[in-house]
This record gives C-alpha cells, sequence and structure tokens, in this order.
C-alpha cells in the first residue's frame, strides 16, 4: 500500500525537502487552471510558510490545499508564494529569517514549538507580521506584529463522529456488531488539549447517536512516523476496536484499517483513495479562512488580530466528502443538521449535562477542585465554550467512557499506564 496517493504527492511536485523554494505550480497535475493568477494592486507581496514536516506529510497536504485556495482569493502569483518544508525546530529562526530577507511581508509557522522561535525572528523583522498557528503568546508577547491562530478542530471531530455513530449503529442493528463489542479505538500523535478537546469531541458526536460505545485511546508518542502509526492502529485492533479514529499526521491509520475491513475517521485530507470501503470521513480545518484573512489585512494595511479562531461559523471547519456507499443511512441528513446549527452558533459540543468527568460534572469540578478552576470562565449557559476566545485549545483531561491503555496488545504484556495519572494531575 502506498504511503501517500499519487494526486497527493503532485500537489507538492515542486517543493523540496530541504528547505525553500519558490513554489511555481501547486496545483495538482491534470487540474484545469484558465491562467495563472493575476496579482492584485499588493504586486509585491510575498507569502511565506514554515512546515516541520516533509511534502509527502498529510498535515502539509491540507495546508498547501489551503494556500492554493488563499492564492486564488487574493489573486496572487506563484512567485509569491515561498515554502520551507522539513523545518527543524533547531532551524526554525534561520529558515523564518531566510523568509523574511527573501522579501515575505507575511510569514505563516503550522508548528507550534516553532513559537518562541517565530517571536525572536518577529522582532528582528518588524515590518513583517508573523502567524503562529496554535500558539500561546502573542496577546502577552509586547511584540505587535506576532500573532497566533488555530481553527476549532474539535467541532470537526464533533460532526465526524456522529457519522461513526451512525455506522455503529448500522452495525448493531444488522447483527454485525454486539453491545459489548461496540469499542472505538482512537489513535492520536501525543497527548495535550489539542488532541484532548478533539478526542472528547469526537466521542461526543458519537454518543449524540449511539450511547453503547466505548473508547479507547493510544498515544504514539512520535509525530510523522508512519511505521509508529501503524502499529499503534494495529494495537487498537487488537484490543478489540471496531471502528477507529484518529489524530495523527500519516496516512498509515488508514492503511491498516484498509487492511482489516475496520471503519475509520480520518483527519486532515480525504482518505477514500488510501481505505476505499473503510474511510467515511475525515475531520479538516480549512487553512484558506485564515491565511486569506491574513494576507487581506497586510494588503489593506489592516491590524491582524492577535488571536484568532475560528470554525464552522466561520467557514474553517469542515468534514470531508461523505462515502455515500459505506455510510449509514440517514448519515447525510443527520451532518446536514448538525452543520447548519454549529454554523448558527446553537449546537453545543460540550454540553455539561452530556458528559462527566469521574461521574461529576465540569461545572460542579469547576466551582470545587482547584485544578479544573480554569474552565470556569470558559463555560456560559451549560456548554464548555472551547478555544471560542482563544484559539489554543485548553481542554487537557479526557470525559468518562474513554480510557487510556498501554498495554502492548500485539506481544500480550503489560506495560505501566502512566498516561492517565498524568492526565489526572492536570
Amino acid at each position: 500500500m502506498k504511503k501517500i496517493t499519487a494526486a497527493l504527492l503532485a500537489v507538492l511536485m515542486v517543493l523540496s525537502l530541504s528547505g525553500c523554494t519558490e513554489t511555481k505550480n501547486i496545483f495538482p497535475v491534470g487540474e484545469k487552471k484558465e491562467a495563472e493568477t493575476v496579482a492584485t494592486d499588493s504586486s509585491e507581496l510575498k507569502a511565506g510558510f514554515l512546515f516541520p514536516s516533509d511534502e509527502n506529510a498529510p498535515d502539509t497536504l491540507s495546508r498547501v490545499e489551503g494556500i492554493r485556495k488563499m492564492q486564488k482569493e487574493a489573486g496572487l502569483t506563484d512567485s509569491q508564494i515561498l515554502i520551507k518544508t522539513g523545518v527543524k525546530k533547531t532551524e526554525c529562526e534561520k529558515k523564518a529569517s531566510d523568509l523574511a530577507e527573501a522579501g515575505c511581508d507575511i510569514i505563516f509557522s503550522t508548528d507550534p514549538e516553532f513559537e518562541e522561535d517565530l517571536m525572536e525572528a518577529a522582532r528582528k523583522y518588524p515590518d513583517v507580521a508573523f502567524c503562529q498557528e496554535d500558539g500561546r503568546k502573542a496577546e502577552n508577547s509586547g511584540i505587535s506584529n506576532f500573532h497566533n491562530y488555530y481553527t476549532r478542530l474539535y467541532e470537526a471531530y464533533y460532526v465526524s463522529g456522529v457519522v461513526a455513530g451512525m455506522k455503529l449503529n448500522s452495525m448493531l442493528n444488522t447483527g454485525n456488531l454486539s453491545a459489548s463489542e461496540c469499542v472505538i479505538g482512537f489513535a492520536a500523535t501525543k497527548k495535550g488539549p489539542e488532541a484532548i478537546s478533539c478526542i472528547n469531541a469526537f466521542y461526543l458526536g458519537v454518543e449524540k447517536v449511539c450511547t453503547q460505545a466505548d473508547m479507547i485511546v493510544r498515544y504514539v508518542d512520535k509525530t510523522g512516523n508512519y511505521d509508529a502509526d501503524g502499529k499503534c492502529a494495529r494495537q487498537l485492533i487488537a484490543a478489540g476496536a471496531k471502528l477507529i479514529g484518529q489524530y495523527t499526521s500519516t496516512t498509515a491509520v488508514a492503511a491498516v484499517c484498509a487492511e482489516n475491513d475496520i471503519p475509520l475517521v480520518g483527519n486532515n485530507i480525504n482518505l477514500i483513495s488510501i481505505a476505499p470501503k473503510e474511510a467515511l470521513t475525515c475531520a479538516l480545518s480549512d487553512w484558506s479562512v485564515y491565511y486569506t484573512h491574513a494576507v487581506h489585512c497586510i494588503e489593506k494595511g489592516k491590524k491582524i488580530e492577535k488571536d484568532w479562531t475560528g470554525g464552522y461559523a466561520q467557514g474553517a471547519n469542515i468534514i470531508s466528502q461523505l462515502n455515500d456507499q459505506y455510510v449509514a443511512d440517514g448519515t447525510v441528513e443527520k451532518v446536514a443538521e448538525i452543520e447548519k446549527r454549529l454554523r448558527k452558533g446553537k449546537e453545543k459540543v460540550f454540553d455539561t449535562e452530556k458528559f462527566t468527568i469521574d461521574e461529576t460534572s465540569l461545572e460542579t469540578l469547576a466551582k470545587e477542585k482547584k485544578k479544573y478552576k480554569k474552565y470556569k470562565k470558559h463555560i456560559k449557559d451549560g456548554n464548555f465554550c472551547e478555544s471560542m476566545k482563544k484559539s489554543a485549545p485548553i481542554f487537557d483531561v479526557l470525559i468518562d467512557g474513554i480510557t487510556v491503555s498501554e498495554k502492548d496488545y500485539l506481544a500480550g504484556t503489560e506495560k505501566e499506564d502512566e498516561t492517565s495519572s498524568e492526565l489526572d494531575e492536570n
């Protein structure tokens, strides 16, 4: 099984693993393109991007898709987009400086681990706007040209959870799955609020339509490692998972699901080409929404927000196409209903009446327990309003019904489960 399809690779065929290239063509081979984009009045504007992953990685591909759409909306030529891939943390500041020296007016970093180094570059180049994805320090940094942004990705996971729950109901109703076997596996790169918010939201989406499911989470603890992601998926299947969700940055989980006929909800990119019968849908961010907004601010001489966040209401989160032949009947209509409510701000993803933590409501914990106090100001009208004012997620505790396992199911041995205790201390 190929790790990435040729069509997806074509998106990034001109990018170099080692560094910066001016993208001559970031459109897939065969895509119709009337003519090269005509630049706006800001014909000298250049936008730079820093990616930690290489050109094969789904997380890079999803953001390049955002760049493509931004380019069209903002009217930038190919030569006005500069991209560096495979950037290591130790070289982030230098790579960012290289982009600034190459004439970039705005630079986007896509790895939160780059934040400190990007701040240093921002100090050196005060006339360049620096935008850090999933950052937390812009507001209090004192650096006027440094900004944070992120999407409410958990909203897309919530919707995709509904898709998964409908599939489980179908399997239960047809006798292909018993109540005792109704177990979801979830593969995540590493623990942290970015992943945990999505894991919780996914489970609550499932619970909205299927209340019989339990969920097991395994953390890979490696980023962008195909073999490790694949092993994690196999461990979950060996543990009894009958459907898998993922928050990883390779296509390995999809490949393993395809090999084992396990339904999958993925992330970053449409995975149907990898798992034609298994991939139900994927939770996605439309990065073009922020890229376009920030570039337009530069073009018009407007200030970029210090901390920007967007979700379904802003068009910044979506799910990929539904795999019509393999999703459960009624899924299309149910998804349309939930998405409409999200866009109107009427759907409570983290409805505090719908989940507990250690058999206690989050509202009660936020009032009575010191370690949960940080959640109190984010609870409004019975809803935990994650990432509504601050872009970076803060929900870092798993809700009841979800367990973390580090048992080596393939070898049949048990490792000390440090993850659960660490989560309890948050």
